[in-house]
C-alpha cells in the first residue's frame, strides 16, 4: 500500500513570477525551429487578430520553479526521474506579460510497468498573467522507484 502525506494534494507549495520579453519569445521560437512569423516577426504579427507578437504555446515550459517538492513522506523509492510534461494552453503569452506560477501537488499514484512498481508524483503549475487570466497549466510527472 502506497503511504505518503496526502495533506499536500492540492496545496500550494511555491509561487514565482517571470517577466516575458520580446527577445525571449523570438529566441525561444528560433531555438525550437519555429518559423511561424506570429512568433518572430513584429510587423507581421501586428496585422493578425492578436495585434502583435505572441509566444509559441510551448513557451510555457520556460516558467519553472526551482523549489523542491514538499516533503511527502513517501515510503517508496530512493531515486527519481522526469516522467514528462503535459501542457494545457489557455491564452496567448505576450511580450510585457508578468507570469505568476503557482505550484501544487496534483496527485500521487502507483503504477506497475514492465520493470516493476513505480510511484508517480504529479506537480501542477498554474500560470496566470498580470491581469489574472490563466494562460496555461503545466503538469510534470516525477517517477520514483526502488
Amino acid at each position: 500500500m502506497l503511504e505518503y502525506d496526502a495533506s499536500w494534494i492540492g496545496k500550494e507549495f511555491d509561487r514565482y513570477t517571470y517577466d516575458v520579453t520580446k527577445e525571449e519569445i523570438i529566441g525561444f521560437a528560433q531555438s525550437i525551429g519555429e518559423t511561424n512569423p506570429l512568433y518572430t516577426d513584429e510587423a507581421y504579427a501586428a496585422t493578425t487578430p492578436y495585434g502583435g507578437l505572441i509566444a509559441p504555446p510551448t513557451f510555457c515550459v520556460v516558467f519553472r520553479s526551482y523549489a523542491r517538492l514538499p516533503e511527502l513522506q513517501l515510503s517508496y523509492g530512493k531515486r527519481g526521474f522526469d516522467g514528462g510534461k503535459e501542457c494545457e494552453f489557455l491564452a496567448p503569452i505576450r511580450p510585457g506579460d508578468t507570469i505568476t506560477g503557482v505550484d501544487r501537488i496534483q496527485q500521487v499514484y502507483e503504477k506497475t510497468g514492465r520493470s516493476g512498481s513505480m510511484i508517480f508524483i504529479v506537480r501542477e503549475s498554474e500560470l496566470s498573467n498580470q491581469h489574472g487570466e490563466k494562460v496555461a497549466v503545466v503538469r510534470q510527472s516525477l517517477i520514483r522507484r526502488d
